[in-house]
C-alpha cells in the first residue's frame, strides 16, 4: 500500500523559514570573506613591516588556538544569551577587531585581537550551523548544508579578490569587510522569529561524540587537515614538480571553484542515499585524486604545457573535500537535537580546528623528508585512514543501502 501520509513542507515554502536561510546565509558568507580576506593582508602588512616569517605564523595560528579554548564554552553563554543576540555580538566583536587590526599595526598588539577575532568568527560559525541544521527539515537536508557551505566557500573566494581590486594600503579592505559584516546584521534581525531556542545548557565532551558519531566528527578533523596542507603547499608542489608559478595558482582557483559548485549536488546525494555511503565516496574520491598529483602534474607535456588534466582533477577534489564537511554537518543534524546538537557543532569545529592546525605541519615536513612527494604521502595517509575508519564502521551496512535504495539512513 502506497504511502499517503504528508510530506514535510519545503523550506523554501515558508517565508518566515526563508528569511532565516537568508540570514545564515549572509553571516556565513562574511564569516568566509573574513578569513579569505584577512589571511593575506595581514601576512602581507606584517610583512611588509618586516616581521620575521616564523612570527607572521604563529600569529596566523591564533584564531585556531581561539577556536578550540573558547568554542566548547558556547553551547552555555548560547542557552544564556539566544541565537540571535550571539550572532550579533560575535559581528560586533569582529568589526572591532578589524578597526584594531588598521589602528595599531604592531604584530604583539595583534596576537591578542586575532584570538579574539578568529574567537568571534569561531563562535558565529558554532551558532549558524547550529540554526541553519535546527532550521533545515530531515528530507532537504543536504541540500540546505549544501547551500551553507556553498555561501561560506564563496565568501572565502572572495575575499581574496576584494583585496586585489582594493589594494592592501590604507582603511578600504578593513573598511569594506566591516561594512559587509555591518549589513549581515540586517537579516540577522529580520529572520530572527525563527532561531532555535536552547532549553538547557550542555558541556562540549569530545570524547563521547567521538564514540556516540565518530564518522561524522571525524570528517571535520580530516576536512581540516587536508584543506590547510592543501591552501598552503600545493602551489610549492606544483612548482618543484615543474609548472609555472602562475599554472600553481590557478589549481588553488580549480580547488575553490570545487567548493563552491559541487556542495549542492553533493547535498542533494545526501538526501538520496545513505550519508555515510557519500562521506565514504568523497573520501574515496579524495584519496585517488590525491595520489594521482605527480602523474597530472607531469600530465602537462600532454597538453602544450598546462596541466589542464590537474586542474579539473583539483575542481572535483576540492569539491568532494569539502563535500566531507558539508554531509558530516549534515549527520549530525541528523542525529542530535537542541543542545545536544549545538554541542556536536561546537565538538565539530574544534575537530576541524585541530585539523586545520596539525596540517600544515604534518605536510611542511613530509615534503623535507621527501622533496616534493612527501606531500602526496601525508595527505593520502590522512584520507586513507579515514575511509578506514568509515569502511570498518558501516562497511556492511553499505550493501544494504546500495541494494534497498531507502534514503539517508541513521548514523551510528
Amino acid at each position: 500500500m502506497a504511502d499517503t501520509s504528508p510530506q514535510p513542507q519545503s523550506i523554501l515554502k515558508s517565508p518566515e523559514k526563508l528569511k532565516s536561510l537568508g540570514a545564515i546565509l549572509a553571516c556565513v558568507t562574511v564569516m568566509g570573506m573574513g578569513l579569505g580576506l584577512t589571511i593575506p593582508l595581514l601576512a602581507l602588512l606584517l610583512e611588509g613591516l618586516q616581521v620575521s616569517t616564523t612570527l607572521i605564523g604563529l600569529n596566523t595560528a591564533m584564531p585556531a588556538l581561539a577556536g578550540i579554548a573558547v568554542i566548547p564554552f558556547v553551547p552555555a553563554i548560547t542557552h544564556r544569551l539566544g541565537v540571535r543576540n550571539m550572532i550579533l555580538i560575535c559581528l560586533g566583536i569582529s568589526i572591532f577587531c578589524l578597526f584594531l587590526f588598521r589602528l595599531y599595526l604592531n604584530i604583539w598588539f595583534w596576537f591578542p585581537v586575532r584570538f579574539a577575532f578568529g574567537a568571534a568568527l569561531g563562535v558565529l560559525f558554532v551558532v549558524s550551523e547550529f540554526w541553519v541544521n535546527s532550521l533545515a527539515p530531515e528530507h532537504e537536508r543536504g541540500r540546505i548544508l549544501g547551500l551553507y557551505t556553498t555561501a561560506m566557500s564563496a565568501g572565502f573566494a572572495v575575499g581574496p579578490v576584494i583585496l586585489a581590486l582594493v589594494g592592501t594600503g590604507g582603511w578600504a579592505p578593513f573598511l569594506i569587510l566591516m561594512g559587509l559584516m555591518g549589513m549581515a546584521a540586517i537579516p540577522v534581525f529580520l529572520g530572527s522569529k525563527m532561531t532555535p531556542v536552547l532549553e538547557r545548557s550542555s558541556r562540549v565532551d569530545l570524547p563521547k561524540f567521538l564514540r556516540i558519531a565518530p564518522t561524522a566528527m571525524l570528517a571535520a578533523g580530516v576536512f581540516g587537515a587536508l584543506e590547510t596542507g592543501v591552501f598552503n603547499f600545493m602551489p610549492i608542489y606544483g612548482v618543484r614538480g615543474g609548472i609555472s608559478e602562475n599554472a600553481a595558482a590557478i589549481c588553488l582557483t580549480a580547488v575553490a571553484l570545487g567548493n563552491m559548485l559541487l556542495q549542492y549536488p553533493i547535498g542533494m546525494l545526501a538526501d538520496r542515499f545513505d550519508r555515510r555511503l557519500v562521506l565514504f565516496l568523497c573520501a574515496i574520491v579524495g584519496f585517488f585524486g590525491i595520489v594521482t598529483l605527480p602523474a597530472l602534474v607531469a600530465a602537462k607535456d600532454l597538453t602544450g604545457g598546462q596541466p589542464l588534466f590537474l586542474y579539473l582533477s583539483l575542481f572535483i577534489w576540492g569539491g568532494t573535500l569539502t563535500g566531507l564537511y558539508t554531509v558530516g554537518l549534515t549527520l549530525l543534524g541528523q542525529r542530535f537535537q537542541g543542545s545536544a546538537l549545538i554541542s556536536a557543532n561546537a565538538a565539530y569545529i574544534v575537530l576541524y580546528e585541530i585539523g586545520a592546525l596539525a596540517g600544515p605541519p604534518i605536510s611542511g615536513s613530509a615534503m623535507d623528508l621527501w622533496d616534493p612527494h612527501g606531500l602526496v604521502v601525508a595527505m593520502s595517509l590522512i584520507c586513507l585512514s579515514y575511509i578506514a575508519v568509515i569502511a570498518y564502521r558501516h562497511g556492511a551496512a553499505f550493501k544494504t543501502a546500495l541494494q534497498s535504495r531507502e534514503g539517508p539512513s541513521g548514523l551510528t
